[in-house]
């Protein structure tokens, strides 16, 4: 089947179903709202609830009917996926390293400098990163920790309260991470020409018979760093911090239920669907 007779159907049928999905959801909400201003102490009753979404009811299913056939059209009109080329440049730094010899001649002293300078830099803003966003993390723990700041007293007012202190520290770790990505891929643009030449020179000093002296290893830190890093993606690693945080979890799940905070929580979620959301 034609490539451009597929992409017209499917461009068609998905602003079809997005129409539809549009109607669904605003009829949904009208009839929400219609309740909540009809007045009454209890206005989502279930006898009201289930009327209502009965009156709604064909419009559901043929949003759903939608959905399946758009499953079944999208795998009978293919449309083959054409990949832009990746263009990460970390990932190409990361690749082209491992082209790096050992050892380089006088050619390629310059690049091997500015390489290892822009190494140690990216260690010491991922360690200042690491620094801030653990220490936002435990101001949000003492904060949760201290009962002072939850009197029980106006829960509005708590919660207001929790989110004016720990909203910044999440937002300002929000923009430390994406700074230090956005400042690693700069960094690492930079030193793409640089290890690119050490590539070079390298082939051309063993071409000429010219001996290479300076090491292109890591520094201590940065080399301690690796180490970590590679034991931190081991499989057995990742495998044993799954099963201590399994252990936690079952752990604080029995001991709220050895003190009685199961039934508390039930209690609380029991009112909520009653009493707020109206399923009962």
């Amino acid at each position: 089947m034609q490539e451009k007779t597929c992409k017209t159907v499917r461009l068609c049928y998905g602003i079809a179903l997005s129409l539809m999905t549009v109607i669904t959801g605003a009829l949904f909400i009208w009839q929400t709202l219609d309740i909540y201003l009809s007045g009454g102490n209890r206005p989502f009753t279930a006898e009201i609830v289930s009327e209502r979404l009965t009156r709604i009811s064909p419009a559901f299913w043929i949003w759903v009917v939608m959905v399946v056939v758009g499953f079944v059209l999208w795998e009978v009109f293919t449309v083959p996926a054409k990949r832009a080329p990746l263009k990460d440049d970390c990932y190409a730094l990361r690749r082209l390293k491992k082209r790096v010899p050992q050892k380089v001649g006088e050619s390629g002293l310059a690049s091997l400098k500015a390489v290892k300078r822009g190494e140690l830099i990216n260690l010491i803003v991922k360690l200042c990163a690491a620094a801030l966003c653990l220490a936002g993390v435990a101001y949000g723990i003492a904060y949760l920790a201290t009962a002072s700041n939850f009197p029980k007293t106006n829960v509005n007012g708590e919660m207001l309260n929790m989110a004016a202190h720990l909203a910044p520290c999440a937002f300002a770790a929000l923009l430390i991470l994406c700074g230090v990505t956005l400042y690693l891929s700069l960094s690492a643009k930079k030193q793409l020409p640089h290890v690119k030449q050490l590539v070079a020179s390298a082939k051309s000093d063993e071409k000429n018979g010219v001996e290479a002296v300076y090491v292109t290893g890591n520094t201590a830190v940065a080399d301690l760093y690796g180490r970590w890093k590679a034991l931190s993606n081991h499989k057995y690693f990742i495998l044993g911090v799954r099963i201590a945080i399994a252990v936690f979890a079952v752990t604080f799940i029995i001991l709220g239920i050895v003190n009685g905070n199961m039934r508390a929580i039930l209690i609380k979620a029991i009112n909520i669907c009653t009493e707020c959301i109206g399923l009962g």
